[in-house]
């Protein structure tokens, strides 16, 4: 049996197995099997590859890495971490800070440590804790554990489920501000998952603020300049990053929005009109033409700085793949060629697009892979631009 939604078919939903390790890898086992019995993919430490990060670090990564926890309590307490506390208590605690589904099963029989009896008296308490069941053997448990996942059904996020393309089409329909009638372009990128990504009092902390700027100066090719000025503004909902004025008569030509938001959406909006001149014919072709070069190389900035926010904010890659999409602002009567292909003499002006904002496509799936190494997608989107300029130039609609 599969837990999954039908809605969510390509996503497999990882659950933590946390208990004592020393003598009770054949109930650990147990656990695994029950997971991977009804189509969920378990996380289990010693699976772990080696890390440059401390064992205790790794685990609790592990459990914000998943999407719910499996509990099997025993005898033994296990050993204390400088808190005081064991790292099966650590992993439950961080699980309930970031209200994932706790399933608990514990040994029956078993002659509990004063520690371990306290833990499990406070696990089953009965307003403040879960419903668990008791296991005698390895069989039994693999069963009940089985049997629990499928009823939690914990693929279900709450709240209502929106999806991961209707969030890229609602951020594209967004227009960004003070454009001034240049031509800017937005790629988002949305998780699948339904679900809180960054937590929303974060947004508002001075450590990421000072992170997001960082990878965005520092990424390859870099989203953003140092030299330029750059305005921050956090909500409970998003954190903005903004490059460049676009409150005069004409927005920087680096003009740049990136926009986090809590749900996991990243949106990347850029000046595509290209370098400013004081050349008249310059200008006027500058009104009629969107130079391929430059979008090109606003798309591998954005990319890059996509990538380098997922590898470091998801470094085990719980999300993957991505959904992304890509809109145009205010094309007016522009074609989709380059500007120094053209002098001033014989300019004919295109009809004007016949959408604002323009779709590029529809939604599509990216596996972070492919985030890394963007060059073939960032090749299909420049040509997927320019069937889209010639469907209405061509007439065709």
């Amino acid at each position: 049996m599969d837990v999954r939604n039908s809605g969510r078919h390509d996503i497999r939903l990882r659950v933590f197995v946390s208990s004592v390790m020393e003598d009770y890898g054949d109930y650990r086992e147990a656990a695994r099997l029950g997971i991977q019995q009804v189509g969920c993919d378990p996380v289990l430490a010693e699976d772990f590859a080696a890390q440059a990060i401390s064992p205790r670090n790794a685990c609790l990564d592990g459990v914000q890495s998943s999407d719910a926890l499996v509990v099997l309590l025993g005898a033994r307490y296990g050993w204390r971490a400088p808190s005081g506390r064991s790292a099966t208590e650590e992993e439950y605690e961080e699980a309930r800070r970031r209200h994932l589904p706790i399933l608990v099963f514990v040994q029956d029989g078993a002659v509990r440590e004063p520690p371990q009896e306290e833990f499990v008296r406070r696990v089953e308490d009965y307003i403040g804790g879960h419903f668990r069941k008791s296991f005698q053997d390895a069989n039994d448990l693999r069963r009940l554990v089985s049997e629990a996942v499928v009823a939690a059904d914990f693929g279900k996020a709450p709240g209502p489920q929106i999806g991961a393309e209707a969030r890229i089409r609602a951020a594209l329909d967004r227009k960004p501000e003070n454009t001034q009638s240049s031509v800017w372009m937005k790629t988002c990128w949305a998780t699948p998952r339904d679900e809180e990504v960054v937590d929303p009092v974060d947004l508002d902390d001075g450590a990421l603020q000072q992170r997001l700027q960082r990878l965005a100066h520092n990424c390859d090719p870099p989203l953003l300049n140092y030299e330029l000025g750059k305005k921050t503004e956090a909500t409970l909902a998003r954190l903005r990053i903004l490059q460049g004025e676009v409150q005069g008569s004409m927005p920087d030509e680096h003009a740049t929005l990136g926009t986090i938001h809590s749900d996991g959406t990243l949106t990347v909006a850029q000046n595509v009109t290209g370098p400013s001149s004081r050349d008249p014919n310059r200008i006027l072709v500058r009104m009629h033409r969107l130079d391929p070069v430059v979008v090109r190389d606003r798309l591998e900035r954005s990319w890059s700085f996509a990538a380098a926010w997922w590898n470091d904010h998801d470094r085990l890659r719980r999300h993957d793949p991505l959904l992304y999409g890509v809109g145009f602002y205010d094309v007016g009567t522009r074609s989709f060629e380059r500007v120094a292909d053209h002098g001033s003499g014989g300019l004919t002006i295109p009809p004007e697009c016949p959408e604002n904002p323009l779709i590029v496509f529809n939604p599509r799936r990216v596996s972070r892979a492919v985030l890394n190494e963007p060059e073939p997608e960032v090749a299909r989107i420049i040509k997927s631009v320019e069937l889209r300029f010639r469907e209405w130039a061509s007439n065709v609609w």
